[in-house]
């Protein structure tokens, strides 16, 4: 069976919710999946990766918002780190390496070659691997639409004829154990500046170096207001298991001993020096990008979890 003609199969049958998420979602192949969708489902789901190459490149769609806003209970969400294609329509998943494209779907000739899998959604990570992505989704909006478009415009003109933006995100520079990023920068109120293209003689030099580290770390959009800027980095920091198992231990009060015990064994870090240093830069970041959820009590230097982390949708 054509690739693309499963998912229809699944979203055919859908009753209550599906849910699209793929990294390239264009106008005219979400148009067809939607088409298929009962018109009794009470919700419908897009989270796509939106960036601004993308959008410069042609293997994802701004219009898509339009069409999402035009039908009732559809939403879009951004997510810039997604890699994932996943289709669920209630308790029936595809998951593989399918985009939403018309040659990805196989709906044109020639397709790609892609693979699928239909899996139940109680399939084992199915569900905690859903929730990871919602809570660090962003909602879109016509603001933040306006800037990717703005942004992408601004790349036209520079990006090769035929590129396409690899969907892998580029490892970190940092000298974090492999796979895990830390913060760098100890004065995370200074990113924003950096994100809008501060020199270092507006700050410490080494303290600029980290910002703009952690900045392309990270490759958030360009061209993002301060609101939404700060939203994507509470929304990165939200899904990384090493700020998941902090946030639990603060719940009873974290002093710094115990947080240096903590990186020392979670990060396999044998200077004693460094292990602080990310703490501090750890604990910083945590305060400032989510100051309704943590505080500091400074006599004791114990980060403390005073209410649940703030659902940035």
């Amino acid at each position: 069976m054509v690739v693309g003609d499963s998912i229809l199969k699944i979203v055919q049958s859908a009753q209550n919710e599906v849910l699209i998420a793929a990294p390239f979602v264009k106008l005219k192949a979400l148009e067809r999946l939607l088409s298929e969708i009962p018109t009794t489902v009470q919700l419908v789901t897009c989270v796509t990766r939106w960036l601004p190459e993308d959008i410069a490149c042609g293997v994802c769609d701004l219009e898509i918002f339009d069409l999402l806003q035009s039908r009732q209970n559809s939403r879009l969400f951004v997510h810039p780190y997604l890699h994932a294609k996943f289709f669920r329509a209630d308790s029936v998943c595809v998951v593989g390496s399918a985009n939403v494209t018309h040659r990805a779907l196989g709906w044109i000739t020639p397709p790609n070659l892609e693979l699928t899998v239909e899996l139940p959604a109680d399939f084992d990570g199915l569900h905690e691997w859903e929730q990871r992505l919602m809570a660090a989704a962003i909602p879109a909006t016509i603001e933040l639409r306006d800037q990717i478009a703005a942004a992408a415009s601004k790349l036209k003109d520079t990006i090769p004829a035929g590129f396409r933006p690899p969907e892998a995100v580029a490892a970190s520079s940092s000298s974090s154990p492999p796979g895990l990023w830390l913060p760098s920068c100890p004065v995370p109120d200074r990113l924003w500046g950096v994100y809008q293209g501060q020199g270092p003689e507006t700050m410490v030099t080494s303290a600029w170096e980290a910002a703009r580290a952690d900045l392309l770390a990270l490759l958030l959009p360009g061209g993002l207001s301060k609101p939404l800027f700060l939203a994507f980095m509470a929304g990165i920091l939200r899904q990384m298991p090493l700020v998941q198992e902090l946030d639990n231990l603060a719940a009873n009060g974290l002093t710094d001993v115990q947080a240096h015990t903590f990186l020392t064994e979670r990060l396999d870090i044998g200077d004693p020096h460094q292990v602080e240093q990310a703490w501090q830069v750890m604990k910083a970041w945590l305060t400032y990008f989510f100051p309704e959820s943590y505080r500091v009590e400074v006599r004791q230097e114990v980060l403390v979890k005073g209410r649940q982390l703030p659902d940035v949708r």
